[in-house]
This record gives structure tokens, sequence and C-alpha cells, in this order.
């Protein structure tokens, strides 16, 4: 009797992330992806209602990773700059994932507006000078973010942060 591989949800996950990486968002199909894994597209449809329900999935375990990557590099004391650091680094680091969470689909503000107080009090500035702020740095960096993750322009990491401390002095004055 033939040996039966049972496939989770979770590792479809890991392996669409692995494939995204590695082929990028725009190749991903449930044919595609299957191939890469070594399946039928039974095993998927078993763990997933169709393709939307499994978009929907991984965009949320993307951006769980694309979290853990911004957790570690983000400092309360210095949260504008390093949050903004941090989205430019993914960029950079993954553009196939950067690319397929920030570019392809609606996303939510790469900067928190809860959090505003951590800049307002930084800069001394008030809330609606801060809101102004973040929005001028919030489409720069994405602006930024995006002709890296495209390789439109190769920059270093030393680069990055000169760029947005520049962008970031003058937006507060």
């Amino acid at each position: 009797m033939a040996r039966t591989t049972v496939f989770q949800e979770e590792m479809f996950l890991e392996k669409a992330l692995l494939f995204i990486q590695e082929e990028g968002i725009e190749s991903l199909n449930v044919r595609s992806l299957c191939d890469y894994i070594g399946c039928s597209t039974q095993p998927l449809f078993k763990n997933f209602i169709n393709m939307d329900e499994f978009k929907k999935i991984l965009k949320n375990y993307l951006f769980q990773y694309y979290q853990k990557f911004i957790d570690e590099v983000v400092e309360k004391g210095d949260y504008l700059f390093t949050k903004s650091l941090a989205y430019c680094l993914f960029a950079q680091e993954e553009p196939n994932l950067f690319k397929a969470i920030f570019m392809f689909e609606k996303h939510t503000s790469i900067l928190d507006l809860e959090e505003l107080s951590f800049f307002s009090k930084q800069y001394k500035c008030t809330k609606k000078a801060a809101e102004r702020i973040f929005l001028d740095v919030q489409l720069y960096t994405h602006g930024l973010a995006c002709q890296i993750a495209c390789k439109e322009i190769i920059v270093t990491e030393r680069e990055i942060k000169k760029l947005l401390n520049n962008m970031i002095k003058k937006f507060i004055k």
C-alpha cells in the first residue's frame, strides 16, 4: 500500500512564502505552487476552500513574517526613523515579499496612527503636525522602498539611513 503524505495548512503557507521569495507573487497560482511543492492540487483544496481563501490567509501569513522583521529593527526612542528604515530594508532584503505585501494589493499604513504619540513627543510637535509629518514620511518611504524592491535604485543601508534622515529633517522644519 502506498504511503499517503498529509499536507497541512501551515506547510502550504511556508512553501508559498518560499515560492514567492524565489519566483515572485505574479507567478503564484494553484498549479505552480503545487508543482513547486510536488503534489497535486487536491491537498491544497482540502485545506482551503478556494484560491481566494488561500491568498487571504497567505497575505496575513506574509504580513506576520514582515512584522517579525520590522520588530527587530524598530526602536521606540526613534520610531519614525527606524520604522521607515525597517520598511526600506525589508524592500531591499525581501523584494518579492515586499511586492507581494505592499505593491500588488491594497495595504495598510506602514506607520500606525496610534503610535503618532511616539514621534510627536520625540520631535516636540502637536498631534496635527505629527499627522502631517507622518503622511509625508509614509509617502516618501513607500516610494523609496518600491524603487529599492524593483531594483530601480541600488543603495546601501548607510545610504538609506542618510536619505531617511535628510527627509525627516526637511519634513520637520
